[in-house]
């Protein structure tokens, strides 16, 4: 994968990644938006092909290699980085007296780690062998950079490229936007008269509704 230049390549947060990072900038120590799952494999498996397939699905996915910056008047912004190293933990509890438990203890610990958008990365993989031919791929990623959908394009994007790699064939192209054609289709949206029409439906729809909860110890005015 090319070098990024990330003093050029900055990009504007997406509306729902501004929501997410303005949360969690009131509690920078909080992992609730932390997601995560574990995903089962049984059957025989290469773990250094998986791993390969596994580490060119994350350079592809550039949402996974971004940290955030702010600028001057403190608008944040998210800088794609080259992927570079990051661990891919591998836990053996074959011997353990349960390892079901073991490894939903270990996963449920790094859940619970807060991730720093300032500094990456913003994930965790690991490959966890709980027996002879029963893995769990468990991946952790903040909820800035994915959603349901998009974990499921990249177990989806690893699973073809470990096929391609096994049987020797050319995968498919890279399935993932970049930040830049993302920001760029979100502010065509926005520019364009369907979002006004979803706005007017929306403010119809919602007229006369309650008004939303307050923040716990909110003033009221």
């Amino acid at each position: 994968m090319p070098a990024v230049d990330t003093q050029a390549a900055d990009v504007p947060l997406l509306s729902a990644q501004a929501a997410i990072w303005y949360a969690q900038a009131l509690d920078p120590a909080s992992p609730v938006y932390n997601t995560g799952d574990a995903v089962e494999i049984t059957g025989p498996l290469d773990e250094e092909l998986f791993e390969q397939a596994l580490r060119q699905a994350v350079d592809e996915a550039e949402a996974l290699n971004t940290v955030v910056v702010t600028g001057p008047d403190g608008t944040p912004h998210q800088r794609p980085r080259p992927a570079g190293h990051w661990p891919l933990h591998r836990l053996d509890l074959r011997t353990a007296a349960d390892p079901d438990a073991e490894a939903e203890a270990w996963m449920r610990a790094d859940l619970a780690r807060p991730a720093d958008l300032t500094a990456g990365p913003l994930f965790t993989h690991a490959l966890v062998r709980l027996a002879d031919d029963r893995r769990l791929w468990y991946r952790r990623i903040h909820h800035l950079a994915v959603d349901a959908y998009a974990l499921t394009l990249l177990g989806e994007r690893v699973a073809a490229l470990y096929t391609a790699h096994a049987t020797g064939t050319e995968p498919t192209p890279r399935p993932f936007a970049t930040l830049a054609e993302a920001a760029a289709e979100e502010a065509a949206y926005r520019a364009g008269d369907e979002y006004r029409a979803d706005r007017a439906h929306w403010s119809a729809r919602l007229a006369g509704a309650d008004a939303p909860a307050p923040l716990p110890g909110t003033p009221s005015t």
